[in-house]
């Protein structure tokens, strides 16, 4: 669909979410992720074909995240565009660049120490390893045409590398999984996943530059567009989410001066939050990690020693 002239969003479904990637068209033709390893052969390039854009137009891609369903393209559109430039964020680089690193150090991080993860060492869908030929670290300035470009946001929390695109000529905000609300959507509309940030005080600073911008809309990976109202809803909605969580941890590890493990806060949490799906609890491994290591910090939780696996209790 037409967003606004000669900006494009790319429809299509994964897990029951939807999967959204976006296409600038000027002078240069830049597309904004690259979906699943199928997504650019049965969705990208056939919408293109569509508007009569050749794959050789294609002159960059990028990749807002490290996620299998932001990344997983990128091969697909080497293969079938070789001059594109493929891009993402400087400290995402390494699990971009390498799936079975996406799966170890992101997906199965807490495997070791917690017993928690995915439990899967690799998917078809996560695409091959292969180069960035760009990496951005914020500050940048994409050409689209003499009068027309997209500054480039490094808007951690979600992931430590992780871009938005901002086009302040017409007041518009590609988040990609920046900011969550209380979770991710599926396509019907009730809740898929859980909220997956992980660098808490990133995160929380990524939704106070957003509320900063002069935005009318707001375009995501996979949550409806919303305009004005919305997108403030939407912000205060995602630190409330950040504010419940943290006091729905200390509550449960208040329960149990014994402590709790990983497992036991992801499910205490999921249980409280009452609108995430069970059997998708895992994926709160993210936040409550990040919470945990931020009470840590704060003086608020500590280790128990000795326990296997590791436990959190109150200070």
């Amino acid at each position: 669909m037409e967003l606004y002239p000669n900006v494009y969003r790319i429809e299509s479904l994964y897990g029951g979410r939807n999967l959204f990637q976006y296409l600038f068209v000027g002078d240069n033709v830049v597309l904004l992720d690259t979906g699943i390893a199928q997504t650019p052969e049965q969705t990208i390039f056939p919408f293109m074909d569509k508007l009569k854009i050749k794959p050789q137009r294609l002159t960059l891609a990028v990749t807002t995240h490290a996620d299998l369903d932001h990344q997983g393209g990128n091969d697909s559109i080497k293969n079938l565009s070789p001059q594109t430039m493929l891009s993402c964020g400087e400290a995402d680089r390494e699990l971009v660049e390498d799936p079975g690193k996406l799966f170890s150090l992101r997906y199965n991080f807490l495997q070791e120490e917690h017993r928690v993860g995915l439990d899967v060492l690799s998917s078809p869908e996560a695409g091959k390893p292969l180069h960035m030929n760009l990496c951005f670290t914020g500050g940048e300035k994409i050409h689209l045409a003499d009068d027309w470009y997209l500054d480039v946001l490094h808007v951690p929390g979600h992931s430590r590398g992780h871009l938005a695109l901002y086009d302040s000529k017409n007041r518009a905000l590609f988040s990609g999984d920046a900011v969550q609300g209380r979770g991710c959507p599926k396509a019907t509309g009730e809740m898929a996943l859980p909220v997956t940030y992980y660098q808490i005080d990133s995160y929380l600073s990524t939704i106070r530059y957003f509320e900063n911008l002069p935005v009318e809309a707001l375009y995501s990976g996979h949550w409806p567009i919303m305009h004005r109202e919305e997108i403030r809803d939407f912000l205060a909605e995602s630190r409330r989410t950040v504010e419940f969580a943290d006091r729905a941890i200390l509550q449960n590890l208040a329960k149990v001066p014994a402590g709790l493990t990983m497992k036991e806060l992801i499910d205490g949490l999921g249980s409280t939050m009452g609108d995430w799906p069970q059997e998708n609890w895992i994926f709160a491994m993210f936040p409550v990690k990040g919470h945990m290591d931020r009470l840590e910090q704060q003086g608020k939780a500590k280790q128990v020693p000795g326990a296997k696996p590791i436990k959190w209790a109150l200070a």
